[in-house]
């Protein structure tokens, strides 16, 4: 019997795939940023920084059979490993600006959303599929001259039939814990009946902090102005956020926002916060197929220590959307013990990765031995907040809540 063998047509825009074609491969995915609207919107705000390509594979029939997009984008490598990776980044940094900042060609997008961008058809043979994207990722990787070519990220169902990436030379990884609340409950009402009482105890306390530090929530959506909302003042406010952030993958350019509002008018959804007429927080994520996905947040941190601003912007969002027909809302990954609190299930995310010059493949692999988790993703436990410290003599509340964020990443979708 003859070899199945899958060919791959490239795309350097969006605009120019076969828009109802593209959409009806990936329907089958229910993946929310391989939505067009959503693709364009990360095409045009990353622009300056990032080079995108969009891949449709077809049979020897010409039926699409899988669909994907490449990125290429500079990665700064230390900021994904252990804190002794990053001093040593740090110190070798006064002499060599470049070390471990390398152009790199990911089989997704330059954003992170704790969700892969590839959509597969039913019926297709992996092994033909996975030869043709690993030829197709070396093709663009070269062309582009990007040193590295990784594929991310993949739950653990998919990931599964990733594995045989392992077979053209690619170090699997281990990525986030990425979180999402499962459940078609309609209302945030219903939601809140179906948590515990401690969990329904916290969640009320935290909106009584919020209201008596006099601050207001306003939902609202791409089409309701979100250049005047979003700022470059409150754009700093993301900007803070992810300075703090244990791993900072990328930075998301202002025009994103803007962008997104543009693209998705209906199905982009905006949490603005404010203290009297000042935007003090906000959330931003998208919408579709029954889903809905928290992608990134910003805040102050001074208003943060007394009023839970960091727990009523995931509130707020979850209430938001909570509406008839939403099955899955994605949280992105840390705050581990708060997430699991309230209702999140979580799984790891693997990645692949591999230099674009195969001569270089078995040095750099212990490059990512020592930089990457290669633990196994499938059987590892759920992870746990890093002990609190002792507590001093006399706390006040808002000591506690500050101490408590200290010990939590705040950026959504990291």
């Amino acid at each position: 019997m003859k070899p199945t063998t899958y060919q791959c047509e490239l795309y350097e825009s969006i605009d120019d795939v076969d828009q109802e074609e593209w959409r009806e491969i990936c329907r089958q995915t229910n993946n929310i940023s391989l939505d067009p609207r959503f693709l364009k919107a990360v095409e045009i705000s990353f622009a300056a920084e990032s080079k995108i390509w969009y891949a449709i594979f077809r049979d020897e029939n010409g039926r699409a059979v899988a669909a994907t997009c490449f990125s290429r984008f500079m990665v700064d490598g230390s900021m994904m490993a252990p804190s002794t990776i990053q001093n040593l980044a740090s110190r070798v940094r006064r002499v060599w600006s470049g070390f471990m900042r390398l152009p790199i060609l990911l089989c997704g997008l330059p954003i992170s959303m704790c969700d892969h961008q590839l959509a597969i058809a039913e019926n297709v043979d992996d092994e033909a599929l996975l030869t043709a994207l690993d030829a197709t990722a070396i093709k663009i990787a070269r062309k582009a001259r990007c040193r590295l070519i990784s594929f991310k990220e993949f739950p653990p169902a998919l990931a599964k039939r990733m594995d045989r990436l392992s077979q053209f030379g690619f170090l699997k990884a281990r990525s986030v814990y990425a979180y999402h609340l499962e459940g078609e409950y309609g209302s945030f009402d219903n939601y809140l009946a179906s948590r515990n009482s401690s969990t329904r105890q916290n969640i009320k306390r935290s909106f009584r902090r919020f209201d008596e530090a006099g601050l207001t929530c306003e939902q609202v959506l791409g089409r309701d102005g979100i250049e005047h909302l979003i700022t470059p003042e409150v754009y700093e406010l993301y900007v803070r956020v992810l300075e703090r952030a244990d791993v900072k993958f990328e930075r998301i350019p202002l025009s994103f926002f803007h962008e997104l509002a543009r693209q998705m008018p209906d199905d982009s959804h905006y949490t603005i916060i404010r203290k009297g007429e000042k935007i003090v927080g906000f959330g931003c994520a998208v919408a579709g197929m029954g889903q809905h996905s928290l992608i990134v947040m910003g805040l102050d941190d001074a208003s943060n220590r007394d009023t839970d601003l960091y727990f009523n912007i995931v509130y707020r969002g979850i209430q938001d959307a909570l509406v008839p027909g939403v099955r899955v809302i994605h949280i992105g990954a840390a705050a581990d013990e708060f997430k699991q609190r309230i209702g999140c299930q979580g799984e790891w995310l693997s990645i692949y990765v591999k230099t674009a010059n195969s001569l270089g493949n078995l040095f750099m692999q212990q490059i990512f031995k020592l930089c990457l988790d290669t633990q196994d993703a499938y059987n590892a436990p759920a992870p746990s907040s890093p002990p609190k410290p002792t507590p001093k003599p006399v706390k006040t509340a808002a000591d506690t809540n500050r101490q408590k964020l200290e010990l939590e990443s705040l950026t959504i979708g990291k």
